[in-house]
């Protein structure tokens, strides 16, 4: 029987240096079809930091957006200046711990 290696159940997306910049880069470099809940159009407002509607967008996208991995693993999108991708149900209680969701 093969094993199948998942990815680790939290991945650093983009650091906090990238500031105002971390939604245009998540736009850019996102595999599209990994991404699900968010639209193409959604993807095109964050290409441009100045635009009306950036982070009324990012936001959406922060509370809508899942990252499907090829081996099925199920990310949610979290922000506290770094923006992560976590797979809660396969967090051990320690990254839970260390994430402030135990609290």
């Amino acid at each position: 029987m093969k094993q199948v290696k998942q990815d680790p159940a939290v991945i650093l997306f983009c650091d906090s240096a990238s500031g105002r910049y971390i939604p245009q880069r998540f736009a850019a470099e996102i595999m599209p079809q990994y991404l699900h809940g968010v639209t193409k159009d959604q993807l095109n407002e964050l290409s441009d930091p100045d635009g009306e509607w950036y982070w009324d967008t990012w936001h959406t996208v922060l509370d809508n957006a899942r990252v499907i991995g090829a081996n099925g693993e199920n990310y949610t999108l979290y922000q506290d200046g770094d923006l992560w991708l976590v797979d809660f149900d396969r967090m051990t209680e320690e990254e839970k711990e260390n994430f402030g969701f135990n609290d």
